[in-house]
């Protein structure tokens, strides 16, 4: 009896040309990390209750996966107690996004005007190799609410398709 390989020998091919292209569609989680340095400008709403404060941030940075760029948020921040909710926009030097959702709390320190503000973001996506991205990562960074002047660093995962 004559066997055939012919067969075994299309399949092992067909694998062997697939197996890059399912790997390539498969989700990679990487480590994500950089610093930010910026600067805050702030509006008030002292008549409403809560007393809301308005952030509007401009700033750069660098972080792993997405190299140096340039990043804008706005939070809205619960004067009492120091409570924010907001977005971000991180650009990479290629024009390539990564947007965020994000939560976070002021916490006073003993300098008068400066306080230590720790962020929550979520990302939601973006663009270019950041399309359909998702992870999170945690914002630890200090602001002088006289100057605007705000730095940190952050670190968490990023997860891209």
């Amino acid at each position: 009896m004559k066997r055939s390989y012919k067969p075994l020998l299309a399949a092992q091919l067909a694998a062997l040309f697939l197996l890059p292209t399912l790997a390539a569609t498969a989700d990679v989680t990487v480590p994500f990390k950089g610093a930010v340095g910026a600067q805050e400008s702030y509006q008030f709403d002292f008549e409403n209750d809560p007393p809301l404060m308005f952030v509007d941030t401009a700033g750069s940075g660098n972080a792993t996966h997405l190299g140096r760029f340039t990043v804008q948020w706005e939070f809205t921040v619960d004067l009492v107690t120091l409570e924010g909710l907001g977005t971000a926009r991180f650009v990479g030097a290629n024009q390539d996004e990564l947007f965020t959702e994000a939560v976070g709390l002021g916490i006073p320190t003993d300098i008068t005007d400066v306080f230590v503000v720790v962020e929550d973001h979520t990302i939601t996506g973006g663009s270019g190799r950041f399309e359909g991205a998702t992870g999170s990562f945690r914002v630890e960074r200090l602001v002088n609410t006289a100057t605007g002047v705000t730095a940190g660093s952050f670190s968490g995962t990023l997860v891209r398709q």
